[in-house]
């Protein structure tokens, strides 16, 4: 497995294509890659180039979604798929795949004897069989929370909930999910029994005060923010930054302007520096 994917002379970061295909094939580039795990895609090219690039898109538990490279192919007038691994044949090339990617399109089973593929590579049910565990399903739920897909995320975090509640990280996943999907009565719901069962979890707090403040019961965030911030340690600065410009919201939602500036100044010099947190309480003026 670490042959495979650690590797630092062959894992490659991959910029985004940009152009829009325009070629007779029925290639359809509509597919983001998030919902091609296990699959076999192809990606864009410019209107210039001949040939496209093809490969296989996988979920590495270390490093997420992941693109592994098996070579290009051209299609010929009647439409026969003229496959090229020339240059793979003593390298394994992965690129780490970015939440920015354009979409992709699934390569066609039809065309899968002409590139000599398999449904599936075997390197994959080697390394990548999984039994259907916590953990496991923990970790698929991060990486599409990570990526910008919450909706595929709970299908792996709310089975693994089922399964042991307790797993560490996995309350707040669900929580993050749900937000994420504006899905806030449902946060709230999850969030309050897990506030009666663990009243020192700090991302608790900050989950269900962002919950109520984006449902647009901001009166109701206040008390789950400030009860969060003074529960943070020296080690928590960022999070009580977080919880303090959402404070400073709050109050800017309930027409409280000395409140609202007297939180955004805090969270000003909460927030660690050059942290992402800091840079957004900029941007929000204080």
């Amino acid at each position: 497995m670490k042959n495979l994917i650690l590797s630092a002379t062959f894992i490659l970061l991959l910029s985004p294509f940009v152009k829009a295909a325009t070629s007779a094939d029925t290639l359809k580039f509509d597919q983001r890659f998030s919902r091609c795990e296990k699959k076999w895609v192809v990606l864009n090219k410019a209107d210039t180039a001949k040939s496209y690039m093809y490969g296989y898109i996988y979920i590495d538990e270390i490093a997420g979604f992941t693109f592994d490279l098996k070579g290009h192919f051209t299609i010929d007038r009647s439409g026969k798929y003229i496959g090229d691994t020339s240059s793979m044949k003593y390298n394994t090339i992965k690129y780490r795949i970015s939440p920015n990617w354009n979409n992709v399109a699934i390569l066609p089973p039809s065309h899968f004897k002409e590139l000599n593929i398999k449904k599936e590579p075997d390197w994959v049910k080697i390394y990548y069989t999984y039994k259907d565990t916590v953990a496991h399903n923990y970790r698929l739920g991060w990486v599409y929370n990570d990526i910008n897909d919450s909706e595929m995320a709970l299908d792996y975090l709310l089975p693994a909930y089922q399964q042991n509640p307790n797993f560490k990280g996995l309350e707040f996943e669900i929580s993050f999910a749900y937000n994420a999907l504006k899905r806030y009565d449902e946060a709230i719901k999850f969030l309050e029994g897990v506030h009666k069962a663990r009243p020192d979890d700090i991302l608790t707090y900050r989950e269900l005060g962002y919950a109520y403040l984006e449902k647009g019961e901001p009166a109701k965030a206040i008390p789950y923010y400030k009860d969060g911030i003074e529960k943070c340690n020296d080690k928590q600065l960022a999070n009580k930054a977080e919880m303090a410009i959402n404070l400073a919201k709050c109050y800017e939602r309930l027409n409280n302007k000395e409140e609202a500036k007297t939180w955004g100044t805090k969270a000003k010099q909460w927030a660690p520096e050059g942290s992402t947190i800091q840079k957004l309480i900029v941007q929000s003026g204080y």
